[in-house]
């Protein structure tokens, strides 16, 4: 599994919030925690002036090659590999699964979809399992997608990256492709989450999308103390456990 970093965050301090080292050792599966130049991957929001650095970096060619280096050094089933991020690392993770479909069995993101211009262009060579885990009230990555919104949230970011799809529009664009049923299955998860599972004809085409209603830009569950800046979280449910349990479900092929 491949877990991707926010913005500005080191792989290390990442996994700290999630603990998902400590799962990997109990579960007995494979963590690799790439870091990004500059704390940044080029997930396709950073373009033109001032992100030229950014741009010119090819992360979706490293990521490919921290999966093909680390299955080259260890026995890693090349049918089960999984990319898990928050934020721009989960921003980063859609990407990578418009980009090159036929290399996951599956993807995992909090608080992110894909860049408008990606999800634009995403033609999926092969189904992929997604789930997604999203606040209602997230001010950095908005639930109806755009730009970062608010001052607080462009204090802390600086400079604000080119907008995301909404949660909704990501939805309908992976039940599309894997060719899952137009409604889902709905769960409320109380005391403030609702479940959107979608199924199709394999379990490749398995979508499922938690809503924290009033949610921040969070890790639900997360193991550190986070700035109260980044809105509330929830206690509904466990975001490493949930993603875990949702990815080792599923298997390329």
């Amino acid at each position: 599994m491949l877990e991707l970093h926010g913005r500005g965050i080191d792989p290390v301090t990442f996994d700290r919030w999630t603990g998902y080292a400590s799962l990997a050792d109990e579960a007995g599966f494979v963590l690799a925690r790439p870091a990004a130049v500059g704390e940044i991957w080029n997930d396709g929001r950073y373009r033109g002036a001032g992100w030229r650095a950014v741009e010119e970096v090819d992360d979706v060619g490293y990521l490919l090659g921290v999966v093909d280096d680390v299955c080259g050094r260890l026995p890693v089933d090349r049918a089960r590999v999984y990319v898990v991020g928050m934020s721009n690392g989960a921003v980063m993770a859609g990407r990578l699964a418009c980009e090159h479909a036929e290399r996951l069995a599956g993807i995992a993101q909090v608080a992110g979809t894909a860049a408008v211009d990606v999800a634009a262009t995403c033609r999926p060579a092969a189904p992929v399992p997604v789930l997604s885990i999203h606040g209602s009230a997230d001010r950095f990555a908005p639930y109806e997608g755009g730009r970062s919104r608010g001052i607080r949230a462009r204090l802390v970011l600086r400079r604000s990256a080119g907008p995301c799809v909404g949660v909704d529009d990501w939805a309908r664009l992976w039940a599309g492709a894997n060719g899952a049923e137009a409604d889902p299955e709905v769960e409320q998860l109380p005391p403030d989450t609702t479940i959107r599972r979608w199924h199709g004809p394999t379990p490749a085409s398995d979508l499922v999308f938690y809503r924290v209603e009033g949610g921040g830009h969070r890790w639900p569950g997360e193991r550190v103390w986070v700035p109260p800046i980044l809105g509330r979280t929830t206690t509904a449910f466990d975001a490493t456990r949930t993603s875990w349990a949702f990815l080792a479900a599923h298997r390329r092929g």
